[in-house]
């Protein structure tokens, strides 16, 4: 009879060390971060300020047409305070001549 003896050997694996702990960082570049968040901010500016721009035009349009619709307003108020003016003297002369003929017709004159 033989005896085997046999050997129980317990491997314990350790994790390999990365030589370089920052490995996992490696990726993290700051000036490209640094770059690509000024590309954007750029682009942020130059949209708000074609925004800006289009309000801008948009509103100088709208300012025509009020300066527009203004004059025509002051020309139709002219004109109206003309003629009224016109129709006040136009009453007046009337006014008198009434008096006058009624005068007349009560014997004041004749």
């Amino acid at each position: 009879m033989t005896t085997e003896k046999t050997k129980t050997e317990t491997k314990t694996e350790f994790p390999k060390a990365e030589p370089n702990p920052f490995a996992p960082f490696a990726a993290l570049d700051p000036m490209a971060y640094w770059t690509a968040s000024q590309q954007t901010f750029q682009k942020m500016v130059l949209d708000a300020y074609g925004r800006a721009q289009a309000f801008a035009e948009q509103y100088a349009a709208m300012e025509s047409q009020f300066v527009s619709r203004a004059q025509q307003a002051v020309s139709n108020w002219a004109q109206l305070t003309s003629e009224a003016i016109a129709y006040g003297a136009q009453l007046s002369a009337e006014a008198r001549k009434l008096s006058f003929e009624t005068a007349r017709r009560m014997g004041v004159g004749a």
